[in-house]
């Protein structure tokens, strides 16, 4: 049986959310140990006796495949809530997200009912992949694939039907706003990069902004691109943003960390029960960022994300901003086992520089685990382990890192989750770039497919700055009560920066791209604005290792 040891996210389907998340390391942990009297093979008989009843007697025919599968899962649950087994379907997808890479069209698809019929391209397909080749868009609606119409088929169903060994083809069948026919389209399929390192750019003059989705293969290589199309030397500051990443490869996370600290320098330790598992892991490379960096991170960054926020706040190298981070510090090593399937069982515990465990606790039960988020306030430090950075700054331990700067996420009022959940922004996006809008011309894509594909080889050196105005917040509201959503001019007053902001968010995603996109959002994001405020004390940080006490900045 063969094994390896890593870091990643490790999530199953049905069970685990995204806060899941494991760490593999780098080397197979081989041996095990039994204890007690009792023979294993003892209890293997009960097993097997109890599969045969059941397969002979149960009321329903059931697979064994099924039995044994959920046996395995439900003995792991009994570990902890990281250990976790993986079917031939959820193996496949592991090794895809490690390795950064699938065969397929390059789009990103969602239904537009709720889990199964038609589905949306709701990002425009990335520069060179095949569905840009080809000219499909954000907005398009997948109606048939192969032919045959998908309205009863599940998520599932859909993205399994678009992947596919390289080099194969497969037809769909768009429908696109403005144009009044059905389109097909013959695309073959090619190998699709996982991006780990979607967004960098310039978020004020000389400050940078990096965000960091997960920990793979790709992602220092993906991180260092990115630092040198924003000229890092020239650089007076940078925001590494490491929320919502919930982990990835151990050596990834310590690759990151190099960037930033100096060659020698502790990034983290790894201690277990099996001989060869308590190592140290250290900045290896001698090229370093030298710039004042902030790193974002919330409820929901876990395992290697809270590895490089550990180590760079317990070197004193960078601050720390947001909320306190999940709490996850257990290594799991990867099992490859027979049929295609392969188990995370958890093998050792990872530890700070300074010494923590930010593991938070797991004894009752894993809907508690996953459900029960730290909160960001700084009397939850009472009672939690301390340790102390290089400069002798109090840091925590036992319940994920908690920031130097404490700024918790601005929620949506009723009124904004009202219209997040009603979808209109993304298709009020559709109605003005297929022209049906008059007064915002300047806002319409072209229809034929070529122009598109032509036309988005390169995004445009200058976005254009395109307003909301008046008359098109009046054909909003229209569209709202078309939609039948409730609402009051009171509302549309009190909420217009964040409508403005969301439209504009949607028109330039699908006309200028993903970046575009997210740039005009972030411009409302409060944490991404006190990282920027905070700025100046990441500067004194690098330079004298001295800020405010950690976890005692929060509002007041």
């Amino acid at each position: 049986m063969k094994q390896r040891f890593a870091i990643i996210a490790i999530v199953t389907v049905i069970v685990l959310s995204s806060l899941m998340s494991g760490l593999l390391g780098s080397d197979a942990v081989v041996k095990s140990s039994q204890s007690g009297s009792t023979s294993p093979n003892e209890f293997l008989t009960n097993f097997t006796e109890a599969l045969d009843v059941i397969q002979k007697t149960y009321i329903e025919k059931v697979g064994p495949d099924k039995l044994v599968y959920s046996a395995i899962k439900g003995m792991l649950r009994a570990l902890d809530p990281h250990s976790s087994f993986f079917d031939p379907k959820e193996f496949a997808r592991l090794r895809e997200d490690q390795h950064s890479k699938y065969f397929g069209l390059g789009i990103r698809v969602r239904p537009l009912l709720r889990d199964q019929g038609r589905h949306v391209i709701v990002d425009p397909p990335a520069i060179g992949t095949p569905a840009q080749r080809k000219g499909l868009r954000a907005g398009d609606v997948i109606t048939r694939i192969e032919g045959e119409p998908i309205d009863d088929w599940t998520s599932d169903d859909v993205v399994s039907h678009l992947k596919g060994p390289r080099g194969t083809t497969v037809n769909i069948t768009i429908e696109r706003p403005g144009v009044r026919d059905p389109l097909q389209f013959k695309i073959e399929r090619d190998e699709i990069p996982l991006i780990t390192v979607p967004y960098a750019f310039h978020l004020r003059q000389g400050i940078g902004y990096i965000k960091i989705d997960r920990f793979s293969e790709s992602t220092s290589d993906e991180l260092r691109g990115k630092l040198k199309e924003l000229d890092s030397e020239k650089l007076s500051g940078l925001i590494l943003d490491l929320r919502d990443n919930p982990g990835g490869l151990l050596n990834q996370a310590i690759e990151v960390s190099d960037f930033f600290l100096p060659r020698g320098e502790l990034v983290v330790s790894t201690k277990g029960r099996a001989e060869g598992s308590a190592k140290a892991y250290k900045a290896p490379s001698s090229e370093k960022i030298q710039i004042p960096v902030v790193v974002l991170i919330n409820r929901h960054s876990a395992s290697a994300s809270e590895i490089v926020a550990g180590s760079l706040q317990d070197h004193d190298r960078a601050l720390i901003v947001g909320e306190t981070s999940f709490g996850k510090g257990l290594v799991q090593s990867i099992f490859n086992l027979d049929n295609e399937t392969g188990m995370a069982l958890t093998t050792a515990k990872y530890y700070t520089p300074s010494g923590r465990l930010i593991q938070r606790d797991y004894s009752g039960s894993t809907f508690e685990y996953i459900m029960n988020s730290n909160e960001s306030v700084p009397e939850n430090t009472g009672k939690r382990e301390t340790s102390s950075t290089d400069s002798g700054r109090k840091v925590y331990g036992g319940g994920g890192i908690t920031p130097d700067v404490i700024e918790q996420a601005r929620e949506l009022n009723k009124f904004e989750a009202l219209l997040a959940s009603k979808d209109v922004f993304f298709q009020y996006a559709r109605r003005l770039t297929s022209g049906e809008v008059p007064e915002a011309s300047n806002f319409q894509m072209p229809i034929k497919s070529e122009e598109v594909s032509a036309s988005s080889e390169r995004a445009p050196k200058t976005i254009p700055n395109l307003e909301i105005t008046d008359a098109i917040l009046a054909d909003f509201k229209e569209y709202l009560t078309e939609r039948h959503v409730e609402f009051t001019d009171q509302d549309i007053i009190n909420n217009v920066d964040f409508i403005k902001r969301r439209i504009k968010q949607e028109v330039y995603t699908s006309s200028f791209g993903l970046q575009e996109g997210f740039k005009a959002a972030i411009q409302g994001d409060s944490q991404v604005l006190k990282a920027l405020e905070q700025m100046p004390e990441a500067k004194l940080l690098m330079t004298s290792g001295q800020a405010a006490p950690t976890a005692e900045k929060s509002a007041r």
